[in-house]
């Protein structure tokens, strides 16, 4: 459960080689490819030059762009507007993969094929033009009130017409300028949140007219001189045209189906290599070339380091050599490779959506998982609404939401735990002590100080795992100035633990630590704060020891001891919020048991039964969700968690 290693591929091959290579790795899933030039051009490019293969790249000044088979594009796009037609999606199959195809047989094979459906296909997509046309049409329902005969208006010898559409916006400025439009503009009706209207002007206003209808975005309908009737007449014609052509349509569908049911294996397999080629297609952007030579590079995890290997040893002019991730030009930014336990996997999608954590960072997952699915249990703790959760996130899940719906399901585990603890079934107290008669039972309710100050303590040890986070990822990156001596660091670890024991000493008077040692502590962990760029520095031995003069960095580390003092007492203060969301998810259950209790009758404590969990659920379920996330992206985030990283995406098909 942890961010997991990657290596840079560096390999050179012979460009007739190239497109086997590439479909093998990219059928594998296990190469995220990057553009070769980036490697090349801060001279990195590596492939373990030997005497024996210094020949193979002495031409490698003249190394190119490889340009993308754009016909292979055009032929894929064609055949996918067949199986559109014809409503049929094929079924990769990767047995039916040949890594040594050849992409211009595999164009030749795709056209034919195309080829002997083109007059049918080119049919049926005349035909869906036409039903969209007249599906259009039909705005003329608002106007077949109307009892006019079209036909005569478009026919007039010295006036024209226009019918058509505007926005709601673009007709309030056509009727404020009514007295500048030399036309009769009738308002016809409103269908689908636009503005019919039918325009008549003089033919010789023509040119006028469509320069003013144009700068309102005027939408014209032309409707064909055969459909040309009342409005009333008109959609009759309408209706009937668009059932003879549906019947057509599914006439032509269904004998394009026979025809091609004994042709699906091919169909497949045509749409597989297609597939594949167009994927190389995509990565050979990637790739650089000489005459002779293919230089390509990709991020490899090391546990597929053998089975990449593997693949380029099949090839006998194949050269292949990794790089360790700080070998590697820090132009190049290392990708993320996320690998954690099964049970944590769907908190991914909430880490990811503050940031994906850079390679250099502890992966944040496991212990976002834990404390959240604890944070979230302590404020909605319930039984059987937790259970209810758990159910929906199953259900979710099992739609193809796998990652919510894991979210799902393991916060209301942490629901149903909590619910357990807090005696607490839909809401009802004392339920659950009956059949489970042991002392472990904490009600909200009855225990309101014991639950705010659990909360706060759940808090404290929160923000100190954050901490060690936090430390842990400023010495692995490095930075030592933040790392040692920072709010973050181990000095300021050190500062809260000291006035968190100065704060109990006073309230509880009666110290652990001598307040003079607390006192002393502090001081100098804020002295500290207030020289640390300084003592970096002297430590490290650099030239110079601030960054920017003297008055404005000590202005500036001034107001950081201050925001520094501050967001430990608030940071340890949101966490009560905690303890207040249990009680409140109590609270409002009593509300509504107390609106069944004045209903009076059976069927009203049902019916409140039902509506407050209901409500609790989705409603209190949603802010408590959200609450849970505010306190990790703002209190805890902030100490330990960057996410500037980007995510290692393999290619594959």
């Amino acid at each position: 459960m942890a961010i997991k290693k990657l290596r840079m591929m560096n390999a050179v091959c012979e460009r007739s080689s190239l497109d086997a290579i590439l479909s093998e790795l990219i059928t594998d899933g296990n190469c995220g490819f990057i553009d070769a030039f980036l490697e090349i051009d801060e001279g990195d490019f590596s492939i373990g030059i030997a005497e024996e293969n210094a020949d193979r790249i002495l031409d490698m000044e003249d190394i190119t762009p490889l340009v993308e088979n754009k016909k292979l594009k055009r032929v894929s796009e064609s055949f996918d507007d067949l199986m559109k037609a014809i409503q049929y999606t094929p079924n990769m199959k990767h047995e039916t993969i040949a890594h040594d195809v050849v992409v211009e047989q595999v164009i030749m094979e795709t056209e034919a094929f195309c080829e002997a459906f083109s007059l049918k296909r080119d049919t049926l997509k005349q035909l869906e033009e036409r039903l969209d046309y007249l599906k259009r049409l039909k705005v003329l329902e608002c106007a077949k009130h109307i009892e006019i005969d079209f036909k005569r208006l478009v026919e007039m010898n010295f006036f024209t017409m226009k019918f058509g559409y505007l926005t709601r916006e673009k007709a309030k400025r056509i009727s404020q300028n009514y007295d500048h439009i030399k036309a009769l503009v009738f308002h016809i009706g409103t269908a689908e949140e636009k503005e019919l209207y039918m325009i008549i002007s003089p033919k010789s206003l023509d040119l006028e007219m469509s320069r003013i209808l144009r700068s309102t975005d005027f939408y014209e309908l032309n409707i064909d001189s055969n459909l040309l009737d009342t409005p009333k007449n008109m959609l009759m014609k309408i209706e009937m045209e668009i059932e003879r052509n549906l019947g057509q349509q599914q006439a032509l569908q269904d004998e394009m189906g026979k025809g091609l049911e004994p042709r699906k294996a091919e169909i497949d397999r045509l749409m597989t290599q297609l597939t594949t080629c167009s994927k190389v297609n995509e990565i050979k952007r990637y790739v650089a070339v000489t005459e002779e030579l293919a230089y390509f590079a990709a991020w490899v995890p090391e546990a597929s380091l053998t089975m990449v290997t593997s693949v380029m040893n099949g090839y006998r002019d194949a050269l292949v050599t990794f790089k360790h991730q700080d070998e590697v030009s820090q132009r190049i930014q290392t990708p993320t490779l996320m690998v954690n336990h099964w049970f944590f996997r769907p908190f991914e999608t909430l880490i990811k959506m503050y940031g994906v954590p850079s390679h250099t960072e502890l992966d944040p997952t496991p212990f976002f998982g834990v404390a959240y699915i604890l944070m979230f249990g302590a404020m909605f703790g319930d039984l059987g609404q937790g259970l209810v959760i758990s159910l929906a996130g199953l259900i979710i899940s099992k739609r193809g939401g796998h990652d919510m719906g894991g979210v799902l399901v393991r916060i209301g585990f942490g629901a149903m735990l909590f619910g357990v603890l807090y005696d607490s079934f839909f809401g009802y107290e004392n339920l659950i002590s009956r059949w489970l008669p042991i002392p472990i039972y904490l009600r909200p309710i009855e225990n309101i100080m014991t639950i705010l100050l659990l909360s706060i303590i759940m808090g404290l040890i929160l923000v100190y795992i954050s901490l060690v986070y936090g430390i842990i990822n400023k010495l692995r990156q490095g930075d030592y100035q933040e790392g040692l001596f920072g709010r973050n660091g181990i000095n300021g670890t050190i500062l809260l633990s000291a006035l968190l024991l100065y704060g109990y000493g006073v309230a509880a008077g009666t110290s652990l630590i001598s307040n003079r040692i607390l006192l002393a502590v502090m001081l100098l962990c804020v002295t500290l704060l207030l020289i640390k760029q300084p003592l970096s520095r002297f430590i490290s031995k650099e030239e110079h020891l601030y960054e920017e003069t003297l008055s404005a960095y000590y202005v500036e580390a001034g107001f950081d001891i201050f925001e520094t003092l501050l967001s430990m007492l608030s940071n340890t203060a949101s966490f009560i919020r905690i303890g207040a969301f249990a009680l409140n998810h109590v609270g409002l259950f009593i509300a509504f048991h107390t609106l069944s209790e004045m209903i009076g009758t059976t069927f009203g404590n049902i019916l409140m039964f039902i509506l407050g969990n209901a409500i609790i659920i989705g409603l209190e379920g949603l802010v408590v969700f959200i609450q849970g996330l505010r306190l990790f992206y703002y209190e805890l985030f902030s100490k330990y968690y960057l996410g500037e990283g980007i995510l290692f995406e393999p290619d594959h098909l």
